[in-house]
């Protein structure tokens, strides 16, 4: 999420968005910025607080592969021009200017594309004989989180192995960079497959960014619980973690303080200074706040009681986490004792030292499930879509849990006994998992983010 502003001379615009680049922030001003450019490329990400200056360019004339178009551009050079649109030259291809020569107004640019075809006679056979496709030395690029990817290459073994593939790992450390890398790059994406939470996901499929399911290759749908199919028919979920109470035991003992028992208790007095909470921008912040508010008489469509809540303790909690490595370090230095946090994290705070220990919130704990979308123009659709149904296939999801570290979602899918003590497992607790109205939080996501940084977490 970000709030950035464009300006033009002595227009300006504010505008906020979840994802995108700072030429979808161009379009969405509505500002006239014909023959102007942006000070900064168009092709980076946003970032909140961003100013987005429109500058008067060079006017140029480009015509290539049959089209032609009128360009505003800061470029010097013929060839940086190039660059700059993107115009990529074959070793015979032939340019009407010297890629050396400056750019000048009202430059005309003609790039006129030379091929060279070989023609082969063959004698017409009376049997035709169809090949399987093979993917041998594919390379299929699936982007995730960093700290997944070894988890992810030990499960995708069988699946490379089968095919004669390469899984390359594109990774970025939370949910927005990856949404926002696939949005900057939706015209010529370079991963086959993206791993998101189903809120992202989401987002992503609002934006056009995915591909549907094909049910002739993904077959194993059936078999997973219903939360984890979509209704649409984009992206199943593959795996789900569940957010619930998180405490050091050893702490609140020292404290002489009761263990919390709801998300609104942690809000109270006592827990001052002990509490660290999920980020409104990050997967688990909506959730928290809608779970708060249902129990407080509110809804989804009425956050407001909760959302004063927040306000009115402040001051209680010790700050909002965008990333998990925050409350590691909140906790290992003693910052805070109390979260809400998911439950594939508990292994490596006792690792640490932490006597922890988990609590199921009386509003319920809640899952985040993870999808996995085939990436729309992709260059492997064919061997991203087997991946899909890999991931999803019984036999695969027998190893999520044990190489992964998270639960599994399909429904005969078994797991060690140390793993369920902390992951969710079985029908019971699935269907004891909160659940949310995914595309309403995400229409309603940014109007939260907005009053959240204003009134709670006012740095």
């Amino acid at each position: 999420y970000a709030k950035v502003t464009v300006k033009l001379g002595d227009e300006s615009r504010e505008i906020e968005m979840t994802g995108g680049t700072v030429a979808d922030a161009i379009k969405k001003s509505g500002l006239n910025t014909d023959g102007c450019e942006p000070d900064v490329d168009k092709d980076k990400y946003l970032e909140d607080g961003m100013v987005i200056n429109m500058v008067k360019g060079t006017k140029v004339t480009l015509t290539v592969d049959g089209k032609t178009n009128d360009v505003a551009t800061k470029a010097k050079t013929v060839e940086d021009f190039l660059k700059e649109q993107k115009v990529t030259l074959g070793a015979d291809d032939e340019v009407s200017e010297k890629l050396t020569a400056e750019i000048k107004d009202g430059m005309k640019i003609v790039v006129k594309r030379v091929e060279y075809k070989t023609e082969e006679k063959t004698e017409e056979k009376t049997e035709e004989k169809t090949e399987e496709v093979s993917y041998e030395g594919a390379e299929l690029v699936v982007a995730t989180w960093g700290w997944a990817e070894a988890g992810l290459m030990k499960a995708a073994q069988g699946f490379m192995d089968k095919y004669g593939c390469t899984i390359i790992v594109d990774p970025t450390s939370g949910n927005g960079d990856r949404l926002n890398k696939l949005m900057a790059e939706k015209d010529d994406p370079t991963a086959d497959i993206a791993l998101l939470t189903k809120s992202f996901a989401e987002v992503g499929i609002q934006n056009g960014l995915f591909e549907k399911i094909d049910t002739n290759v993904v077959t194993s749908l059936d078999g997973l619980y219903d939360f984890a199919v979509n209704a649409e028919g984009y992206g199943p979920v593959f795996s789900t973690c569940r957010y619930g109470i998180m405490y050091d035991a050893a702490a609140l003992e020292a404290a002489g303080v009761e263990a919390p028992t709801s998300y609104q208790d942690l809000f109270d007095d006592k827990y001052a200074g002990m509490v660290i909470l999920p980020d409104m921008t990050s997967t688990a912040g909506p959730y928290m706040l809608v779970a708060m508010a249902e129990a407080m008489g509110g809804s989804q469509e009425d956050v407001s009681a909760a959302m004063a809540l927040m306000q009115e303790k402040k001051d209680n909690i010790v700050g909002y986490y965008m990333a998990s490595s925050d409350v590691v370090n909140a906790f290992t230095t003693g910052e805070a004792c109390i979260t809400v946090f998911m439950d594939i994290n508990m292994p490596g705070l006792i690792d640490a030292g932490l006597d922890m220990k988990w609590v199921d919130a009386a509003e319920g704990s809640f899952a985040a499930p993870a999808a996995i979308n085939v990436v729309k123009g992709c260059k492997n659709p064919e061997l991203a879509q087997l991946f899909v149904e890999y991931m999803i296939s019984e036999e695969t999801q027998n190893i999520i849990a044990a190489c992964m570290n998270e639960a599994p979602v399909h429904s005969k899918a078994t797991m060690a006994e140390e793993l369920q003590v902390y992951l969710a497992y079985g029908e019971e607790a699935m269907l004891a998992l909160k659940e949310f109205d995914e595309a309403f939080i995400t229409e309603h996501k940014g109007e939260w983010i907005d009053t959240f940084q204003r009134t709670v977490n006012v740095q």
